[in-house]
């Protein structure tokens, strides 16, 4: 049997930082002693598992715990906890796997709260509430930086099913590093340690558990993302997790509407991937597509929401009492008493000569925050002129070596904001290829070379890049309303007068109302966010639509 080999970090945080752990009065273990489940647990004794889901929330009364990074074959011992504190990170909140081991050093007397117990608990005490998601969210972040607890991904840069997985985990706030097998020594080691060929990467490393060659669904499942639902009656389904969706979800769960959120990759939407958004109200200095999907995901389960990743809607059909039947993609379904259909849109897929060989590879629609850091000193093109173009520009620049941002159109002033245009014509690093396009994609395993037409004279130049960024519009995802719900000629979900105006099959079924202005043809179906025709197509506007379809769904279910 093999051993595992224990190891103790040079750096543990201090025990004295009132942030990480902060200190509980008398009174205050007094009232939580009253609502929890106090036990003392025994030395050696594990009070929640490295990697383990739905893990208590946990207070020391007395005593001394220490947290454990299990890897395969090494447990690393990263920091301790002693009396007056809680313990655990955000985890403990969300229900996410935990990303260390909690094991008790001594005799420790603790106050245990389940998650419904915790979520209970923050209602009745939001003050407190909201200083331990300071701490857990700090907890976390500390984890991150030292790259205790991150799961890592070895692969070569070109490979597309490591993009896809390593997409799947930053999109869902998953803490993971990439290695580069190509140009990252520790890669090396790691997969040497592993006693691994490179022949068989990627390899994804999550606690002790090793995946060999995983697809996006061989994680999702292995991670839990999908929530297990099947026939479950909900007040509120919301299909979709943008902004429109988390908006509703928060203020669905915050009325006492029992709510579930199928999103079909990762909450966020195309918010979720922008660098920075400068325009959103209340953040004066801006706040990343990361950190605004946080922080609503964290406010929507906190009103006890039930939020589900990678589960995709297929179809909407009639359900017994009058019910909305929404099916799933693995084949579970959901029965909905009021529904919003906030699924967004996707971006336009660029069409060019030899392209389809790098989607994923070289060819991305979306720029993370951790896209700058692996293209460090490289060449880049940026495709489109919207906001979402200009936000990856600015941040890729700030490590790339240059990046030229392509548009079909004369300028950009007249579909970015100015604040990003600003910032681009200021940025030695970037620069504005207008009336350009590209007309081929060229390179071995991965981008080397575009080549880039002049629509003014067809004159077509190559220049080096090793990745393209593609924002150039985008389409609306309504393939589960297909002859359920009407469209507008471009595709999107008609709502308010447009679903009133509809005949045939698709006509507005009621005589005694019309529909509401965020409702579609069928009663009780509400649309928001960037699928709805008209939507503005900004964060703000589809996180108004999105409270505003929970009213008209109340004005429902109440009548």
């Amino acid at each position: 049997m093999a051993t595992t080999q224990v190891i103790r970090s040079e750096r543990f945080p201090d025990l004295g930082d009132a942030v990480l752990f902060p200190r509980l009065s008398d009174a205050k273990l007094a009232w939580l002693g009253k609502r929890g489940r106090r036990r003392t647990v025994q030395p050696g004794e594990v009070l929640y598992e490295h990697a383990a889901r739905e893990a208590p929330f946990f207070i020391i009364e007395h005593g001394l715990v220490e947290f454990i990074d299990r890897k395969p074959g090494k447990d690393v011992y990263v920091a301790q906890a002693d009396s007056r504190t809680f313990i655990g990170d955000i985890a403990v909140f969300t229900g996410e796997p935990t990303i260390s081991a909690c094991v008790a050093v001594e005799p420790t007397d603790v106050i245990e709260f389940d998650r419904a117990g915790l979520r209970e608990m923050v209602a009745r005490w939001p003050e407190f509430g909201e200083h331990i998601f300071e701490t857990l969210l700090a907890r976390r972040a500390w984890h991150e930086a030292e790259g205790h607890g991150v799961m890592r991904l070895i692969a070569p840069r070109g490979s597309r099913r490591a993009f896809e997985v390593l997409d799947l985990l930053e999109r869902n706030l998953l803490p993971v590093r990439f290695y580069d097998v190509d140009t990252d020594e520790e890669s090396a080691a790691l997969l040497k340690w592993l006693k691994i060929p490179r022949a068989e990467t990627p390899v994804l490393v999550h606690a002790a558990d090793v995946m060999r060659n995983p697809s996006a669904a061989q994680v999702a499942r292995s991670l839990g993302l999908r929530a297990e639902v099947e026939g479950e009656r909900f007040d509120l389904v919301v299909l979709g997790g943008g902004p429109a969706g988390l908006a509703s979800a928060v203020y669905g769960g915050s009325e006492g509407l029992r709510t579930f959120v199928a999103e079909a990759w990762a909450p966020g939407g195309q918010a979720g991937s922008s660098t920075r958004i400068e325009n959103y109200l209340g953040f004066p200095s801006g706040i990343s597509g990361t950190q605004l999907t946080r922080n609503a995901t964290l406010q929507a389960r906190r009103f006890d929401a039930v939020l589900s990743s990678f589960h995709r809607v297929v179809e909407l059909a009639d359900g017994p009492e009058g019910l909305v039947r929404v099916d799933l993609d693995d084949g579970q379904h959901v029965l909905a008493r009021s529904v919003v259909m906030a699924t967004g849109a996707r971006w336009r897929e660029l069409e060019a000569e030899g392209i389809d060989r790098f989607r994923g590879a070289g060819v991305y629609h979306a720029a993370m925050a951790g896209a700058a850091e692996r293209r460090r000193g490289e060449d880049v093109i940026v495709v489109g002129g919207g906001n979402s173009a200009g936000q990856a520009a600015v941040h890729l620049a700030s490590r790339a070596r240059s990046v030229r941002v392509v548009v079909r159109g004369t300028a950009l002033k007249s579909t970015m904001s100015h604040y990003l245009v600003e910032r681009i014509e200021k940025s030695p690093h970037i620069e504005v290829m207008t009336e350009t396009e590209v007309a081929a994609v060229h390179g071995t395993g991965t981008v080397e070379s575009v080549s880039l037409r002049d629509r003014r004279d067809g004159t077509v130049k190559a220049v080096a890049a090793s990745a393209i960024f593609v924002m150039i519009g985008a389409v609306p995802c309504t393939e589960a309303a297909a002859g359920v719900l009407a469209l507008d000629p471009a595709g999107y979900l008609l709502c308010g007068s447009g679903a009133a105006e509809c005949d045939g099959h698709l006509a507005w079924p009621l005589t005694d109302r019309q529909p509401f202005l965020l409702e579609t043809v069928r009663p009780g179906v509400f649309t928001a966010g960037d699928v709805r025709a008209g939507a503005s197509n900004r964060v703000a506007g589809a996180v108004g639509d999105g409270a505003l379809a929970v009213r008209f769904a109340h004005e429902v279910l109440d009548g």
